[in-house]
């Protein structure tokens, strides 16, 4: 029992930790103070962390600065959807979160006292711990590593004979990589495309992430640190893909194709030309991501990124509460009508 009022006592006062947050609803000069002392992340420095945060969307976004004695340790912009919190890069760009040490990202995150959920992909720890995580999957991910012989995978798996079907298919089409509006072009078609889908699952590109992640593709796009390879049919663009740059990785973003070309099997010869392209730039790995069976044909399943979701314990008290009392009240619900007695 001290064991467990102990842990109960420790998940009441991790939001607390001496920490301080101050919130805002814009930009605020203050935020610009505090930016200069914390680090940059290698997928989002500063001048795009700015840019995203002030750049309007369908739904307003709040910014946290996070303090311990006055000393900033991070700031976080948070996006609502429905009822959930979600970081503002999140599902956009991989390894970026907010500008904040690693080991103050979580303490942070637990200050909000809010409920949030997290993508933790490309991160330097890739098992984050925290008192308040409620909920936690992990998601495979794809790799190809661009020295191996990935076509003799290919061979293994039986499919290498349609991607050569396919080449012959689509020999027709050219390639262009980051030609003018390529990268908006792709996540706003590729962003219609999930919403008008009802297999589609999550809600990753909504409109409250569409505006932001072509602010961040054409800015990492300047830096030399996004890439999006389209297919043209004479100068009809057909489709294309986007990618990111994380170290010394290329890692698959958002990928489209115009529904008449399905025939010709344009975004199977998109991630052909994705894997050539990371192999030739000198990437060693390409990511192609997870959670789509077609990716098996494509590369094995070699790591995992999670999602995890955060909520204070007084909050999720309520929530336990809550649930119980709906069940409680199904329960009687179905126990009042199942002993009632009904004519023949």
């Amino acid at each position: 029992m001290i064991t467990k009022m102990a842990s109960f006592k420790n998940r009441l006062l991790a939001p607390y930790n001496g920490l301080n947050v101050t919130w805002y609803d814009g930009w605020h000069p203050a935020l610009d103070e505090a930016l200069l002392s914390l680090p940059e992340r290698e997928t989002c420095p500063h001048e795009l962390f700015r840019l995203m945060i002030q750049n309007p969307g369908s739904t307003p976004k709040r910014i946290a600065l996070v303090t311990k004695q006055e000393t900033p340790l991070a700031i976080i912009p948070l996006r609502q959807l429905g009822r959930w919190n979600y970081e503002v890069s999140t599902w956009m760009i991989p390894g970026a979160m907010f500008p904040a040490k690693t080991e103050n990202m979580i303490p942070a995150l637990e200050a909000l006292k809010n409920e949030i959920w997290v993508n933790w992909r490309g991160m330097e720890n890739p098992s984050p711990s925290s008192r308040l995580i409620r909920y936690s999957i992990t998601t495979p991910l794809h790799l190809i590593r661009c020295s191996d012989d990935y076509e003799r995978y290919w061979r293994e798996k039986h499919h290498f004979k349609t991607v050569r079907k396919i080449r012959n298919r689509c020999k027709d089409f050219s390639l262009i990589v980051n030609s003018p509006g390529s990268a908006e072009w792709t996540i706003r078609n590729a962003a219609d495309k999930w919403r008008n889908d009802p297999k589609a699952v999550g809600r990753g590109l909504d409109d409250w992430v569409v505006s932001d992640w072509v602010v961040a593709a054409n800015h990492l796009e300047n830096l030399g640190r996004h890439y999006t390879l389209m297919l043209f049919d004479k100068d009809i663009p057909i489709g294309g893909s986007t990618l990111f740059v994380l170290r010394n990785c290329a890692v698959g973003g958002l990928i489209y194709r115009k529904p008449e070309y399905n025939w010709y099997g344009v975004g199977s010869r998109l991630l052909d030309l994705c894997i050539s392209f990371a192999a030739e730039s000198g990437f060693e790995i390409l990511d192609l991501g997870g959670a789509a069976d077609y990716k098996n044909h494509w590369a094995p399943r070699e790591e995992e990124f999670l999602l995890f979701k955060l909520c204070p314990e007084p909050l999720f008290r309520a929530k336990q509460a809550a649930n119980w009392a709906r069940e409680a009240k199904e329960k009687l619900i179905n126990r009042v009508r199942g002993n009632r007695v009904h004519p023949d």
